[in-house]
């Protein structure tokens, strides 16, 4: 007994000494603010959702569900995730001072939100027909995709996010979950009270997101005055392609990359929506919120990490970067697998005291689908790594890879056991992404060149 008493006392000392460390205690301090954030936001978010579901029934909260898939999807078809260039070659602009760099920097970035969403706006409405022709649903429902289509115009937030988390302001960043967390059930409190029917419902979720997406902008326009980063608007990108060697690779393959990922997490909502009916959707997209709790806390780290890593990464210190991966990924999946034991202990209580009996088959898909969750919270680092190298092909590869394995499985597992298999086919996805993502990144440890220590 004294010797385990001895060993855990050890691996204490050990864990506390990490945070003696700078730039790991700025990856935690940094993504606390957005935990915290996050904790309270996913409090509203699924009270909001739970009253939602309740009022609208499994039928009219599958039609729902629907439509924030579909706007979801169509959006990150044409958008590109912008923050993530802004961080990479940000970066660099700021360790070598080049102010001017990274002016240009952000107007490329805000030229690619702008030409995205407009692109993506006018795509969707397109296909709002056609998609529900063939989903064969209702097509009243074609209505309700094209007003809500509208929240793509507004989705400008890659480079805001990114300029936000370049210059350490994950303060004003956590705050966007909270103001759209607040609205949002203010709003859903709002339909109960005045009885809405589901196009009250819409509406809400839309104005809610709107707000998000300008909150998001504004205050990344107030953080670049505040650095002194102006003269955006008469900047010219001409240029840029000498100046940030890459660029234009790198971003077409993030936006790709990103792209596959997002089929890969909402892809599945179409797949159940085209083999089963509405209510098996509102049953499956309730899985999913509840399931979604424990990364979304955990989520923060991934987006705390990245500015690090690819600050790491322009000062080449070798080191410190592979640290800095290990000790946040064991700590995270330390924390995600003690939360999950936790989920198969109270969620199937949960769902019931809160969504209702009705949504009770939904335990044990949120109960797989989390599962899941957790394998990718464990690999949470890796991504940002390889992105950080410079390697978003590779990263790239990974995900298409792992996406397909997990489109072959989806149809057949949800034919033998319906929406659960659905949540096992993203299992087998999670584990394909970690273990390819394992075997490309460790030999790139050993053999990357130009680090200074």
């Amino acid at each position: 007994m004294e010797s385990i008493i001895n060993l855990w006392t050890d691996h204490r000392r050990r864990v506390l000494a990490w945070f003696q460390d700078d730039v790991f205690r700025r990856l935690f301090v940094n993504a606390g603010k957005l935990v915290s954030a996050n904790a309270v936001a996913a409090v509203l978010g699924l009270v909001a959702a739970v009253l939602t579901a309740r009022a609208l029934g499994p039928e009219n909260y599958g039609i729902l569900a629907l439509v924030l898939v579909y706007e979801l999807t169509l959006g990150k078809l044409v958008t590109f995730n912008a923050w993530e260039a802004v961080i990479k070659f940000g970066s660099e602009a700021l360790h070598t001072d080049d102010r001017a760099g990274l002016r240009q920097l952000v107007k490329f970035g805000f030229a690619l939100d702008i030409a995205s969403a407009i692109v993506g706006t006018a795509l969707a409405m397109a296909l709002a027909g056609p998609v529900i022709r063939l989903l064969g649903w209702d097509p009243s429902v074609r209505s309700l995709l094209v007003l809500y289509s509208v929240l793509i115009l507004f989705s400008l937030s890659g480079t805001p996010i990114g300029v936000l988390r370049l210059f350490d302001r994950f303060d004003l960043l956590s705050y966007t979950a909270i103001l759209s967390g607040v609205v949002r059930l203010a709003g859903v409190v709002w339909c109960l009270v005045t009885r809405q029917a589901l196009f009250g419902f819409v509406l809400v979720y839309l104005l809610t997101g709107i707000i998000g997406q300008l909150y998001q902008l504004f205050a990344s326009l107030w953080v670049l005055r505040k650095q002194n980063v102006t003269g955006i608007v008469a900047q010219t990108v001409r240029g840029i392609r000498g100046r940030f060697p890459g660029i234009v690779d790198y971003v077409w393959t993030t936006n790709f990359n990103s792209t596959i990922r997002m089929l890969s997490r909402e892809g599945d909502e179409f797949v159940v929506a085209g083999l089963t009916t509405p209510a098996s959707l509102g049953l499956f997209k309730v899985a999913k919120q509840f399931s979604r709790i424990l990364p979304r806390l955990l989520d923060p780290l991934y987006h705390s990490i990245y500015p690090e890593l690819a600050r790491l990464t322009a000062a080449g210190k070798k080191r410190a970067f592979i640290s800095l991966v290990k000790r946040a990924t064991l700590l995270v999946t330390v924390s995600a697998v003690g939360g999950w034991f936790l989920f198969l202990l109270l969620g199937k209580w949960l769902v019931t005291l809160t969504a209702g009996t009705e949504y009770s088959p939904a335990y044990v898909v949120a109960a797989v689908y989390m599962l899941a969750l957790i394998i990718l919270v464990g690999g949470f680092a890796l991504a940002p790594a390889m992105l950080s190298l410079g390697l978003p092909r590779r990263s790239l590869g990974t995900v298409c890879a792992a996406t397909a394995v997990y489109f072959i499985a989806l149809v057949p597992l949800m034919s033998w056991w319906g929406i659960t298999g659905a949540a096992v086919a993203y299992v087998i996805f999670a584990l394909s992404w970690l273990l390819m993502m394992l075997l490309f990144l460790r030999p790139e440890f050993r053999r990357t060149t130009n680090w200074n220590q």
